[in-house]
C-alpha cells in the first residue's frame, strides 16, 4: 500500500493511490470522520497521547501539551530530551517515532485505507525545502522505526507542484509559453517557495527559497499577544500548558476568518480565571501580521527574479501556486493578488496538496519524475593564507544526479597542519563576498589526522593543531555525497600514505 504522509507543523494529511486518483484518507474519531490528525501530543498522568486523543484532553486539569513537534525537530538533535511532564522525559526522535506510529496505528485501524492483513504501509515523505540535515533525519528516521517502508523523499513545495502539474498540465497544450509554475507553500511552522518547469511529464526542480521559521504558528502568536494585550494579562503569568491551549483556540479562531470578517472573538476566559472572551478587530491583527507576510513575498521575488523577467507579466510563469494551510488566512492571498493578479491559483485542497503530489510522486503509473536540486548551501571553512574563507561543497539550487537523486564533489589539497579541524554549517544565502548567510545552522566539527603518525589516535580533539610544512608531500581528498534524502557524507582519505575515514555529517543546534 503506497501513501504520500505530509506529516505537517499543525496536521498530519495521508494520501494514497486508487486506479489513477489520490484519495485523501479519512480518520473515523467518536462517531466523526476527520480529514486529517492534529499533529499535537498531551501528556497525563505518565501516558502520552496523540493527535485527536489529546485534542480531547485540551480541557483537562494537569495535562502538559506539545504543539508543533515538527518545528522543535528543526532545531533539536535526535538525542535532546524533552520535557513532557511531571517523571515523563522523551527525545525528540522517540516521541515523533511514537507519533508517527500513531499514524500508523489509525491508518490500520480507524481509517477509510483499503487493507489486507500484513499490508506493508510504504511511505513518500516530504520536508521543508529549507529544512535542515538534522530535521531531514530525524523525520525519515521517525518513519522507519514507526514501521513504514521509507520509498522517499521530496522538498515539500516539489510535491505540490506535482500535484499542480498531475491537475492541470493536461489543460496546456504543446504551444504554450508556458514554462515555470511558482509555489507558495505556508504551513504551520515554515515558509517555502520553488520554482519547478513544466515540460512534458518530467519536472526540474530549478530553484529553491524561503524561511525556516514563519507560518501559521507565528500569526497565532501574534493573536494571542493582542488578546493578552487586551485583557491586560502578562504572558509569564500563565502556565504554559495554558498558552498551549490558548494558542490552539487562536489557532481555531483565525481558521474560522473569511475575507469580510471583521471581528474574531477569543474565548481567554477558557484558561485564564476571572477573564471572559476578548474581541479583536480583524484590521489589527492583520496590520501586526503584514511584517511577516511580507518577509514571505520578498522570498517568493527574489526566486521569481532568478527567472530572468519581470514575474508578474512573464508569459513563461504558468501560475503561483498557493498551498499550505496557512495561505487561507485573508491577508496572505490578498497581498499576493495585488502583486500578481492574474497568476495566482490556490490548491483546491491546500491542506492536502503536499500529501496528494507524494502520492502521485511514488505511483509508477503516473510516470512522473522530479529532479530536486539543492535547498541550502552547504560547506566549511577554510584557510587562504592568512585569511578564512567559506568553501560552498554543495551551493543551493544546484541539480542533482537524474538517475541517483545524488551528487558528488571533492576537494584535493596538500596539507600544512598536523590535523585538520573541518567546520562544517549551511546556510539560506551567501554574501557578495561568498559569506554565510540568512538562516545558518551549524554543523558537528569533523576532525582528520593530516600526520600519518597520528592515524590510530582516538583523542585527536585533545592533540594541539600546529603547522607542519612538511606535511606538504601528503595529498588528501575529501569526497562528498549529497544523498536523495538531502543527507551528507564525507570520505577524507590520505592517498600518499593510504588510509581514509567516512563520516556521516550531523548538524549541531540551529542558530
Amino acid at each position: 500500500m503506497r501513501l504520500g504522509i505530509d506529516f505537517g507543523t499543525t496536521r498530519t494529511v495521508v494520501a494514497g493511490q486508487d486506479g489513477g486518483n489520490y484519495p485523501v484518507y479519512t480518520f473515523s474519531w467518536n462517531g466523526e470522520m476527520k480529514e486529517y490528525i492534529p499533529s499535537l501530543i498531551a501528556a497525563k498522568d505518565g501516558m502520552l497521547y496523540f493527535g485527536w486523543e489529546a485534542v480531547g484532553l485540551l480541557d483537562k486539569p494537569d495535562v502538559s501539551l506539545l504543539r508543533s513537534m515538527k518545528r522543535l525537530a528543526g532545531h533539536l538533535r535526535p538525542d535532546d530530551v524533552l520535557d513532557m511532564g511531571p517523571g515523563l522525559s522523551v527525545t525528540m526522535l522517540d516521541l515523533m517515532t511514537l507519533f508517527l506510529t500513531h499514524i500508523k496505528t489509525m491508518l490500520l485501524k480507524n481509517s477509510s485505507l483499503p487493507f489486507r492483513k500484513k499490508t506493508l504501509l510504504e511511505a513518500m515523505v516530504a520536508t521543508p525545502a529549507n529544512a535542515n540535515s538534522n530535521q531531514r533525519y530525524i523525520t525519515l528516521e521517525a518513519f522507519r522505526r514507526a514501521g513504514f517502508n521509507v520509498l522517499g523523499a521530496m522538498n515539500e513545495p516539489s510535491a505540490a507542484a506535482v500535484e499542480f502539474l498531475h491537475r492541470y498540465l493536461r489543460n496546456m497544450g504543446p504551444r504554450s509559453p508556458k514554462r515555470h509554475v511558482a509555489v507558495y507553500d505556508l504551513g504551520g511552522g515554515t515558509f517555502d517557495a520553488s520554482v519547478v518547469g513544466i515540460l512534458d511529464r518530467r519536472h526540474d526542480v530549478l530553484a529553491h527559497d524561503g524561511i525556516a521559521r514563519l507560518g501559521g504558528d507565528d500569526f497565532d502568536e501574534i493573536i494571542l499577544d493582542l488578546v493578552l494585550e487586551e485583557a491586560g494579562v502578562a504572558r509569564n503569568e500563565i502556565e504554559p500548558s495554558s498558552v498551549v491551549r490558548l494558542l490552539e483556540e487562536c489557532r481555531d479562531r483565525k481558521e474560522g476568518l473569511k475575507a469580510n470578517t471583521k471581528k474574531m472573538v477569543v474565548d481567554l476566559g477558557a484558561v485564564v480565571r476571572g477573564k471572559g472572551p476578548v474581541v479583536l478587530e480583524t484590521a489589527l491583527v492583520y496590520d501586526r501580521s503584514n511584517p511577516l507576510i511580507q518577509s514571505s513575498l520578498d522570498s517568493l521575488h527574489r526566486l521569481l527574479a532568478r527567472l530572468g523577467e519581470a514575474p508578474e507579466d512573464s508569459r513563461t510563469l504558468a501560475a503561483v501556486y498557493l498551498v499550505g494551510g496557512s495561505v487561507a488566512f485573508p491577508p496572505v492571498a490578498r497581498a499576493l493578488r495585488e502583486i500578481y493578479p492574474n497568476k495566482i491559483k490556490t490548491s483546491p485542497f491546500p491542506h492536502a496538496s503536499t500529501a496528494i503530489g507524494l502520492a502521485i510522486a511514488c505511483d509508477p503509473e503516473a510516470h512522473i519524475t522530479v529532479q530536486e536540486t539543492v535547498s541550502r548551501h552547504f560547506g566549511l571553512w577554510r584557510e587562504k593564507g592568512q585569511d578564512k574563507i567559506f568553501d560552498p561543497i554543495f551551493r543551493k539550487d544546484r541539480q542533482v544526479d537524474s538517475n541517483t537523486g545524488s551528487l558528488k564533489v571533492s576537494r584535493a589539497y596538500h596539507p600544512v597542519h598536523n590535523i585538520g579541524l573541518l567546520r562544517y554549517m549551511e546556510c539560506s544565502s551567501l554574501g557578495q563576498e561568498g559569506e554565510p548567510e540568512g538562516d545558518i545552522a551549524l554543523w558537528k566539527d569533523v576532525c582528520f589526522p593530516y600526520d600519518p603518525t597520528l592515524r590510530g589516535r582516538k583523542d585527536l580533539r585533545k592533540v594541539p593543531v600546529r603547522v607542519c610544512p612538511e606535511l606538504s608531500s601528503q595529498e588528501v581528498v575529501e569526497t562528498y555525497e549529497y544523498n536523495d534524502q538531502g543527507l551528507v557524507r564525507v570520505e577524507i582519505e590520505n592517498r600518499t600514505s593510504g588510509y581514509r575515514k567516512l563520516f556521516t555529517l550531523e548538524p549541531e543546534i540551529g542558530t
